[in-house]
């Protein structure tokens, strides 16, 4: 979950947080802003705001797709992940029809999805294959804990942004939502998981885009709120979130998450200063 510390046209100044009392006054916040643009009917969905933990503010906001390769045709995404599908299926037997093109999940007025495909799309999100979706959660908490779960010994800023919904949607190139009813990975409810999705029209082609180039025009711009954290706040960030079983194992549910879990609270949290 990798985004950025530069401030563009899309972004609001970043602000920075320095305990968790200070996150949860933004929360309060933030909790009162989406209800006076609910208000003035500025929120495309019922389901900002949504959150993303960032594990170093200097990263930036681009799907693990965008990292390696940019730009790449809808089309031809389609086409690889058909071809993943069968190894997938074979592996694990799970199922999802890539043929059908009914019915369809929209995001935005100009893109659109087969449900299946959307489907398998978020299983290879949750599972580390390359992917166009940037995976944001409902909760702050879970966040949070992403942002702090594990971080690089030269980091000196987590980070924590709020995607509040769009003001309308660029002409040329745009940020939309895909929701959470889905059939996918487990992992997807357990992290309470929706996805964005940032495209632009090139002739009839759909081309994947990174966020952080939608600048504002006419119609209006996407609202991101980016906070900065200092890691020296980890630990307690860490036993205020396991207090609320917000851990590696709540979120994966896995042997290997269960260790991390263990370890959090048998060692990290003990100490005073790890990172």
């Amino acid at each position: 979950m990798d985004f950025s510390c530069e401030v563009n046209n899309t972004m609001e100044e970043p602000i920075k947080i320095e305990s968790w009392e200070k996150f949860e006054e933004e929360l309060v916040r933030i909790n009162k802003r989406t209800k006076v643009l609910k208000q003035e009917r500025k929120l495309d969905s019922p389901d900002y705001p949504l959150y993303r933990g960032i594990s170093d503010s200097r990263h930036h906001l681009e799907s693990t797709l965008d990292r390696i390769r940019k730009g790449m045709y809808l089309s031809e995404y389609r086409e690889i992940i058909k071809s993943v599908y069968k190894h997938v299926a074979t592996c694990t037997g799970g199922k999802w029809n890539l043929e059908t093109e009914e019915p369809k999940v929209f995001a935005g007025r100009i893109f659109d999805l087969p449900i299946p495909t959307y489907e398998f799309m978020a299983y290879l999100r949750h599972n580390e294959f390359p992917s166009p979706l940037i995976d944001w959660t409902k909760s702050p908490y879970i966040a949070a804990y992403f942002a702090f779960r594990k971080i690089r010994p030269e980091t000196e800023y987590v980070s924590i942004f709020v995607h509040m919904g769009k003001y309308f949607c660029g002409q040329q190139l745009c940020i939309g939502l895909m929701g959470p009813t889905i059939a996918t990975d487990r992992k997807h409810y357990l992290q309470r998981s929706e996805y964005s999705i940032c495209f632009n029209h090139q002739g009839k082609e759909i081309c994947f885009a990174n966020h952080e180039d939608v600048v504002k025009d006419g119609e209006g711009k996407d609202i991101l709120i980016k906070y900065k954290i200092p890691v020296s706040e980890r630990q307690k960030f860490l036993g205020k979130l396991d207090s609320m079983n917000i851990t590696a194992y709540s979120l994966f549910g896995s042997e290997p998450s269960l260790m991390e879990t263990l370890a959090l609270r048998e060692i990290i949290l003990e100490q005073k200063n790890v990172f």
